[in-house]
């Protein structure tokens, strides 16, 4: 024990005396030798994945009753989905979509009976073709009036999809199933005329000048969609793969007669894993339609789109799970070199929740959720194309404002009769528009390395995405703050591996106080607010 003391005792002493002798030789702790070295961020703009092809948003069943409205109205909805003009400040006027989805509808607002509940007579839908066989164009008169107004934006792209069978082709007489409907609720004596009918109107609004690049037959199959008479809130229909295959194959025929451009697009699944696993009859199905050896092999039909729809609904519960299947998804379309477009997604279930009280949420907290999930299905699931459901929506029950839909519309009466209404737009109007404005069709994603986080930790908290135009050599960076801090963004990489024209961003940010508000920086003075959504735009030079 002595030992143990003097031992102590000596070696203090002989510290003070040492550092005492070398104060001239003592190093400065601010010293920058003794600096942990800065990881910034590295844009490998060389590293290429996907083509982006379009950011849309479907009319849903709600454009046809906005598309009615006086002019004064719906000029200005129109103006903030499709608008790429920008005000006095250098600010959007509208977010810019590329691609409209409109929907071929089933005839429910034809009939005297729909079978829905009166509460939902705005998703009934008029149909142009009758019972008897004649076709009336002038039907579905505001979907056809936000095709045109699109059109006049700049909108290139458009695609069209059904829920049903129109309802005389029904085995119930409904654009639903009921109880004693297990299957796809159309009868098979008339699958012919159905596929003739999708394959007229298609070809009805390319003759108008329309570039429908694709048209779906079936959505969500998946589920059954059953409802009592007189209490439906919507329509839709199960199918079965093998129903979904046979029916196919008679569209595909039809489009050909008819010399139809678009190509038919499947499986317009229900969630993005019901695409490449599970054993029943309505699942696993990119590998039950596209490979050689399955009973349901379509993949050699002409005019079959390589382009595979998928909804992101209820495909977040984790973080994990969420990875795991655009992961997965993208290593199985890589397989049968398909693409991945996400055609649905709004904040349906609890996942956007995260386990917080949504009473202490704000708007921009439902437009992070958003974005994080675009990031997602671009980054690690590889999509070319992105779509909202819906852009219109008039609920206004608890956070509904706030979930399901990019423009909150408000009829003037509560019933098809109505005349006019208001609007406003929603911050996710705004988050869509950090992606559609910018990131343009045609633009490449390149590869982007931040050392401070993994996939799993960024997409919780900090995620920045890359794009390229390789004519104009514009960039667009997407960056998404999650956090509670300012991030200053620092490229690591920059000079050495690359500059921007004036080495100044335009930058857009939307946050709880902004909606796409425009500034400029420099490059070493980026900062990511807290709890925004930014986008940064340059050009290389």
């Amino acid at each position: 024990m002595l030992n143990k003391y003097f031992s102590y005792f000596f070696g203090v002493v002989f510290s003070l005396v040492f550092v005492g002798c070398s104060q001239d030789m003592a190093t400065d702790p601010n010293d920058p030798k003794f600096d942990v070295p800065e990881e910034g961020i590295i844009l490998n703009i060389n590293n290429t994945f996907q083509i982006i092809d379009h950011f849309g948003a479907s009319g849903g069943f709600q454009d046809q009753w906005v598309g009615k409205w006086p002019d004064a109205s719906k000029n200005k909805v129109a103006e903030l989905l499709f608008s790429s003009d920008t005000d006095l400040q250098g600010n959007p006027k509208g977010i810019g979509l590329s691609l409209w989805r409109t929907i071929i509808g089933d005839g429910a607002a034809d009939q005297v009976n729909s079978g829905f509940s009166s509460s939902n007579w705005f998703r009934e839908t008029e149909c142009y073709l009758d019972a008897s066989g004649n076709y009336n164009w002038s039907k579905q008169q505001g979907e056809q009036w936000f095709m045109n107004k699109a059109r006049e934006f700049g909108v290139s792209k458009f695609t069209t999809w059904a829920t049903a069978a129109p309802y005389f082709m029904s085995k119930n007489g409904y654009v639903f199933s009921t109880s004693d409907v297990s299957n796809f609720n159309c009868k098979p004596e008339n699958y012919t005329k159905y596929a003739d009918f999708l394959a007229t109107v298609v070809k009805y609004y390319e003759d108008q000048g329309f570039n429908s690049t694709t048209m779906c037959p079936f959505n969500e199959t998946q589920y059954q969609w059953n409802a009592v008479a007189g209490s439906a809130q919507q329509s839709g229909t199960r199918a079965t793969n093998a129903e979904i295959a046979q029916v196919t194959k008679i569209i595909d025929n039809a489009f050909t007669q008819k010399g139809v451009k678009a190509k038919i697009m499947l499986p317009e699944a229900a969630q993005l894993k019901y695409l490449f696993e599970g054993g029943n009859n309505t699942s696993n199905q990119v590998n039950d339609f596209f490979s050689e050896s399955s009973l349901n092999y379509i993949g050699n039909l002409k005019n079959l789109s390589k382009y595979i729809a998928g909804h992101s609904y209820f495909s977040n519960g984790t973080t994990q799970e969420s990875l795991r299947q655009r992961k997965t998804l993208k290593t199985t379309l890589a397989n049968y070199n398909l693409d991945y477009w996400q055609t649905e997604y709004s904040l349906l279930g609890t996942g956007y929740q995260q386990g917080l009280d949504v009473s202490t949420f704000s708007e921009i907290d439902y437009a992070l959720w958003m974005a994080r999930i675009i990031h997602t299905d671009l980054a690690l699931g590889n999509a070319t194309g992105w779509s909202f459901w819906t852009a219109l929506n008039q609920s206004t029950f608890g956070d509904h404002p706030f979930r399901f839909n990019l423009i909150l519309y408000q009829p003037n009466s509560n019933s098809p009769t109505h005349t006019d209404g208001t609007f406003t737009s929603n911050k996710l109007l705004w988050a869509l528009g950090n992606y559609s404005r910018f990131v343009r069709p045609g633009m490449e994603r390149f590869e982007v390395i931040d050392a401070d986080y993994n996939d799993e930790t960024s997409v919780e908290n900090f995620m920045i995405s890359g794009y390229k135009n390789q004519n104009t050599k514009e960039i667009v960076l997407v960056c998404i703050n999650n956090t509670d801090t300012n991030r200053d963004l620092k490229l690591e990489n920059y000079s050495a591996d690359f500059e921007v024209v004036g080495h100044v961003f335009d930058v857009y940010t939307t946050s709880g106080s902004s909606n796409l508000r425009k500034s400029t920086a420099y490059v070493e003075s980026v900062s990511v607010l807290k709890k925004s959504i930014v986008t940064l735009k340059a050009v290389l030079k």
